[in-house]
């Protein structure tokens, strides 16, 4: 226990309270077998000092007499003690050890033998053993109102899991895949809202795309490897897209902005490599390149091949193997002919939009959850700010159960399908792990800072003392 900084703390600070305890009691013991011994003394000193009298008086009688009369030396010694700490001893009464010169480890060491002597468990906190109930109760409900309760409850935890659960549900039942198709020599359904999406693409595309068409003209669209003079390897009209981060709904602002500002192409061909490929359409400004990337994403996106979804397109540069195959008895292949398969059979933005379920009901249930607790203790909006870390916990764990959900689907359900994994989910433990380290990084912070103002208070205050 004493390799742990803070609980070897722990452990001399109760070893102190119970020896300041056991003085306490000592003290309050020798009060009274003084007071005793006190109130003893006079009555025998007004015995002693009335037979002194008589004593004086007969010896005058005798010497009146003529008979001689020898002195007697008086003792000096007192009449009584107060009680020695052999006495508290062979009464049974053994005064506590405080020690002095020792360095830490050695205090540690006197401590867990004389609190194990005790009875006092050493594998949990001995501080909330020794201590009075309500002592305890009133430093925790203080540390509470400062730094806000993060501990969680039974149903804290019933309510995380159930989200993961729920979440790990609707991934099976309602996402499924992006449609039907026959994978490793097994048929499988594809998922029914993806499959309604879809249906309705042609009206959205006719309504909202197709009039964007010729406004949005980008210089990152050519859909073969020959359009870009056999520049780009492995390009063709399913998986054009894909190869251009420019279609990227994320990247795009990025990427394919600066293709429309350099009137150039960028693309990632087969083998992972970036290329770029030059075009004789005139480099525009900002803002109308901002304009054309919205307007080209729009006309794409109901389209039969429509867009990948975000970041997906980045799967190309990963070279490493998978954990999947592509055809029965086959080789494993690389993640980025994962992610071009995956693209041809419909995993694109409107089954991202499908997937994204999965981690919105993580954080529906949880957040809806967090609320409704939040009224029901009353709290206000200052106290539960204290205790978003233990929001981003929650969240952080009922993501890990929905992600843990959508890895076993795929591998369980699927057979080993990639098409089976929910991209939203897995992408939402990035933010929701940096959430839960940073708000637990800012509460430590906040603890410390607290802790040494304290201290650096006691240091003030026995300096004056001192003085």
């Amino acid at each position: 226990m004493a390799s742990d900084p803070l609980a070897a703390v722990s452990t001399v600070a109760a070893y102190q309270d119970v020896t300041l305890t056991e003085l306490r009691n000592v003290f309050d013991r020798v009060d009274f077998d003084l007071r005793d011994a006190l109130e003893r003394e006079d009555r025998i000193h007004d015995s002693v000092s009335s037979l002194e009298g008589e004593i004086g008086s007969v010896r005058d009688q005798l010497a009146a007499l003529g008979i001689a009369v020898l002195d007697v030396p008086q003792d000096t010694a007192p009449a009584s003690r107060a009680p020695s700490d052999d006495a508290y001893q062979q009464s049974g009464r053994v005064l506590p050890v405080a020690p002095v010169g020792l360095d830490f480890s050695d205090l540690t060491a006197l401590a867990e033998a004389r609190l194990a002597l005790l009875g006092v468990d050493l594998s949990r906190d001995p501080l909330l053993q020794v201590l009075p109930e309500g002592q305890v109760k009133a430093s925790f409900q203080k540390y509470d109102a400062q730094f806000g309760d993060v501990s969680w409850t039974e149903t804290d935890w019933a309510v995380v899991l159930a989200a993961g659960v729920v979440a790990t549900i609707l991934d099976i039942v309602l996402v499924r895949i992006p449609a039907d198709r026959k994978f490793l020599g097994e048929k499988y359904r594809g998922s029914p809202l993806t499959e309604w999406l879809n249906d309705h693409s042609a009206d959205l595309h006719e309504r909202f795309g197709k009039p964007l068409e010729r406004f949005a003209k980008v210089p990152y669209d050519a859909p073969t490897t020959r359009a870009t003079n056999d520049a780009v390897r492995g390009m063709f009209p399913k998986v054009h897209r894909l190869m251009s981060p420019g279609h990227d709904p994320i990247l795009g602002f990025v990427v394919g902005v600066g293709d429309l500002m350099d009137g150039s192409g960028t693309y990632f061909d087969e083998f992972g490599k970036v290329v770029r490929v030059a075009t004789d359409m005139a480099p525009v400004d900002l803002s109308s390149a901002l304009l054309k990337q919205v307007a080209h994403l729009i006309s794409d996106v109901f389209t039969p091949a429509g867009i990948p979804a975000p970041l997906f397109s980045l799967l190309h540069l990963v070279k490493s193997e998978s954990p999947f195959a592509l055809v029965k008895d086959g080789p494993i292949v690389p993640w980025k002919d994962v992610a071009r398969d995956m693209y041809r059979h419909g995993y694109d933005f409107r089954h991202s939009l499908t997937m994204g379920i999965v981690p919105a009901a993580v954080e529906l249930i949880i957040r809806g959850y967090w609320q409704l607790d939040a009224l029901a203790k009353e709290k206000s909006a200052d106290q539960r700010k204290l205790e978003i870390a233990k929001l981003r916990s929650m969240l952080l764990l009922g993501h890990t159960v929905a992600t843990s959900g959508t890895l076993a689907k795929t591998g369980l359900v699927f057979g080993m399908n990639p098409a089976a994994l929910n991209y939203p989910q897995l992408l939402a433990m990035v933010p929701a792990t940096i959430a839960w380290l940073k708000e637990a990084i800012a509460r430590e912070q906040r603890i410390g800072s607290a802790l040494e103002a304290e201290w650096l208070a006691l240091i003030a205050e026995g300096a004056q003392g001192s003085g």
